[in-house]
Formats: C-alpha cells, structure tokens, sequence
C-alpha cells in the first residue's frame, strides 16, 4: 500500500471511529449515520482501488523486465544478422538486406 494512501486511509478509519463512537453528539451536525456509512464504504473501496493498483505496478514491473531482456535478446540478433551479412556481402548490397549503416 502506497504511503499516502495508507496514512489517509488510517486517518478516515480513525475519524470513523470517533464519529460511531459520538455518533448522537454529531448528528445533528449532519455527521448522521448515512454520512458515517458512506465514508467507510468510500474508504474501504479507496482501500481495495490501491491494492489492485500495487498488484497492476508489480505485475507492469515483471512485463517490464521481460520486455526488457527481450529487447536485449533482438539487439544481440540484430548485431549478429548485420555481422554476418557486413562480412559476407559488399556494402552496395546491405539496403537489399535493410541495412542503411556506411559502415
């Protein structure tokens, strides 16, 4: 759980606890038990929104990484193929394979 979150959430929870706890002070105020209620449901869903977006951050992380390796993987590849072709052929023929390098 991210840190803001987690201290507002603590905070809302903290505060949900005073108001039940005073709850015929505070009505009349408009602090009533509908006002209480939706609060907590609003804070539990806040709650569950920042456990799925930590789990969706974890999860974008791996792709990341895999995605990563992966690109390092067509770059070796790609280092290889123009190595061969570069040896193997004469400059005026490395456009046909796709290669644009002078060198």
């Amino acid at each position: 759980m991210s840190k803001t979150y987690s201290e507002q959430i603590t905070k809302t929870q903290s505060l949900l606890t005073g108001l039940k706890k005073n709850i015929e002070i505070v009505r009349s105020k408009g602090l009533n038990e509908e006002f209480i209620n939706k609060l907590e449901s609003d804070n539990n869903l806040v709650a569950t929104f920042d456990k799925e977006n930590e789990q969706i951050k974890a999860d974008l992380k791996n792709k990341i990484v895999k995605a990563n390796s992966k690109l390092d993987e067509i770059k070796k590849q790609v280092k290889e193929a123009k190595r061969i072709i570069k040896s193997d052929f004469d400059q005026s023929k490395w456009i046909s394979f796709g290669i644009t390098d002078k060198k």
